[in-house]
């Protein structure tokens, strides 16, 4: 294996949730599958990562993410500055928790939680290192 190649999303608003990822993230447009059908969805780059924005059925649209008990839990972004990172979260409209330091972990390390719009919880990381 070399990569991950992308994490698919189902979206309340694939417009909104495209629009968060790309302003907040820095994701661009990679490819948009079907385009102009009902079963649209797009493909978001970030170096090599990707992200797949899916149309919620219209049953679970106005349901919002939460934590699986088996499943996704989170996604991770490293950032090189987390302060300058969460601020603009915060400019941008988006309400992130406070930075937690995990130094006592790996020295330097810190994250902030926070939710996109469609309630996935996502996490600034700063300063982490592999162990091994």
């Amino acid at each position: 294996m070399k990569t991950i190649q992308h994490i698919a999303f189902n979206c309340s608003d694939l417009a909104r949730q495209e629009a968060f990822y790309t302003k907040h993230f820095g994701f661009r447009r990679a490819r948009v599958f079907n385009a102009g059908e009902p079963n649209e969805f797009i493909l978001l780059r970030l170096g090599e990562t990707c992200i797949e924005l899916f149309s919620a059925e219209p049953a679970e649209s106005t349901s919002t993410a939460a934590e699986a008990p088996v499943g996704f839990k989170h996604l991770a972004f490293a950032v090189p500055d987390i302060e300058v990172a969460r601020a603009g979260l915060v400019e941008g409209g988006v309400e992130p928790g406070e930075i937690i330091d995990c130094s006592t972990i790996i020295p330097g390390m810190k994250v902030c939680f926070f939710r996109d719009p469609d309630g996935n919880t996502l996490e600034l990381m700063q300063g982490y290192e592999d162990q091994f």
